[in-house]
């Protein structure tokens, strides 16, 4: 028996389907009882069945359905999404893959996978960076200083970035098309990221269709499939895109890489994986902190107190930390590596200032001189005790034994106290050594005399030689007219 089932259209040759049953004489009444039992209608079913089936159909579809994967195989056009397509039973499904985890771009976020789900958990008080402006989390935002917005630029497409307040501000922007190169894939973005979901049943290439997974099924050449990348070289074999992995394991150009993330983005099965990279810390600029990694999180703790540091309010160059990530140029100024050239610490300000900058600073009591400085300040300069000074301090300012006038500790005008010049008879005096007779009484120097148990005036010894009378044994003399008896080497016998 020969069953012929087709359809015409207009100037169209009809396709038919002819089923042909050679069956022999003896089993000729079995298989008309089946066919009458089964009826027209089963019939046309099983005739349907067989051309759903016809390998003319499937090539144009460009793949099987009964034959999509093979046991224990892998999408790796999947992105990370905490989920990965598995084969099971000739089918790709998806999984829970908590290795999979998906970077949203936010350098603020801790991104982690949950059962399948994505988490990104907000980060506070580290240090961030966004394209080439770097600035510290705060509610898992990334606040970056800027004085332009120029300074925004996030390089991210889905983002318009401007500077608001002295604060960069990222809002989203879903007008602009994000081109992944995927013939394969709808580009947008969503919520501020880029967004590549798959066109599925898109036309592609010259004879292709895209799957549900992204990707180029009954494509006529390689330039039908996706474009090639660090990752993977695709081609297209049998009609399908394939993809062969490359440089697995290896990390990306240093041009795809964002620095100072803790992370690096490296080849897995093809696909571009992000894994913790140790060796890429956040580097604040701060000579007193630790730019360190915690897993794929940047962290910079401060150095311990009194740690060394290179600081430009120190001189030498070498400061010490304060145990909370500042470097002090000095606590004293021993830390500012002493003369000459002779420098000065401020501890108040923690900085070392020179005695030779035409300042007063540091413990200076006046223009480069005075406190720690060598130099001592002149007269009519500041000082605050004398020895700030190359004379006197006299309320707190400088005096010297040639200003024509009585200050500091003078007996009188130039004279007496510091100064080498005593003062005369006569003229006013502290104390006894101001007076060139060395006595002073009731306020005045008075002349010398024989009795005043000073020696002065002409005497050779106290109150006796010279125009005193003679010295008894043992006085100095300078002849022997100055002892009661003999003078012998300046000593009366």
């Amino acid at each position: 028996m020969r069953l012929e089932i087709g359809e015409t259209g207009d100037g169209v040759p009809p396709r038919r389907l002819t089923l042909e049953l050679f069956m022999t004489m003896s089993a000729t009444s079995l298989r008309r009882s089946k066919v009458r039992s089964f009826g027209l209608a089963s019939i046309f079913a099983v005739a349907s069945v067989m051309v759903a089936s016809a390998p003319g159909c499937l090539d144009q579809q460009g793949s099987s359905p009964s034959n999509e994967c093979t046991a224990g195989q892998t999408d790796p056009t999947t992105p990370d999404d905490c989920v990965r397509k598995e084969c099971q039973s000739g089918k790709f499904v998806s999984v829970a893959a908590d290795m999979e985890v998906p970077d949203d771009a936010n350098p603020c976020t801790q991104d982690t996978c949950s059962d399948g789900a994505p988490q990104h958990a907000a980060v506070n008080g580290t240090m961030c960076k966004l394209g080439d402006g770097m600035g510290q989390c705060v509610s898992g935002q990334c606040e970056i200083p800027c004085t332009d917005s120029k300074e925004c630029n996030d390089k991210n497409a889905c983002t318009s970035d401007s500077c608001v307040g002295k604060v960069c501000m990222f809002a989203t922007n879903n007008d602009t098309t994000p081109d992944d190169m995927n013939p394969c894939t709808v580009d947008a973005c969503a919520n501020g990221k880029e967004s590549h979901t798959p066109a599925n049943g898109a036309p592609c290439g010259s004879n292709g269709t895209c799957n549900d997974m992204g990707v180029c099924i009954g494509c006529g050449s390689d330039t039908d499939c996706p474009v090639d990348d660090f990752c993977s070289d695709w081609a297209c074999t049998n009609k399908q895109c394939v993809s062969t992995p490359l440089n697995e394991g290896m990390p990306l150009p240093q041009s795809d890489q964002a620095s100072g993330d803790c992370k690096v983005k490296v080849c897995q099965n093809g696909l571009v994986t992000t894994i913790a990279d140790a060796t890429d810390p956040f580097d604040d600029g701060k000579v007193c902190t630790a730019d360190q990694c915690n897993d794929v999180s940047p962290i910079n703790p401060p150095l311990p107190v009194s740690t060394a540091c290179a600081t430009q309010d120190n001189p030498t160059g070498m400061g010490k930390c304060d145990g909370a990530d500042v470097c002090l140029g000095c606590t004293q100024t021993a830390d500012c590596g002493g003369g000459p050239n002779w420098h000065t610490c401020d501890t108040k300000v923690n900085v070392c200032f020179s005695c030779s900058d035409d300042t007063q600073n540091g413990s200076e009591t006046d223009v480069d001189c005075g406190g720690e400085c060598i130099d001592r300040c002149v007269r009519d300069q500041k000082c605050l005790v004398s020895g700030d000074c190359d004379g006197e301090c006299d309320n707190n300012v400088c005096v010297d034994c040639f200003d024509n006038a009585k200050n500091g500790t003078e007996g009188d005008k130039d004279c007496g106290g510091n100064c080498a010049q005593k003062c005369a008879t006569d003229a006013t005096c502290n104390v006894a050594a101001d007076c060139a007779n060395g006595v002073c009484t009731g306020g005045k120097c008075a002349a010398a005399s024989c009795s005043d148990s000073v020696q002065n005036g002409g005497e050779t010894d106290v109150d006796c030689g010279g125009p005193c009378n003679d010295c008894p044994a043992g006085k100095k003399c300078n002849g022997n007219n100055d002892c009661l008896n003999d003078c012998i080497n300046g000593i009366c016998n």
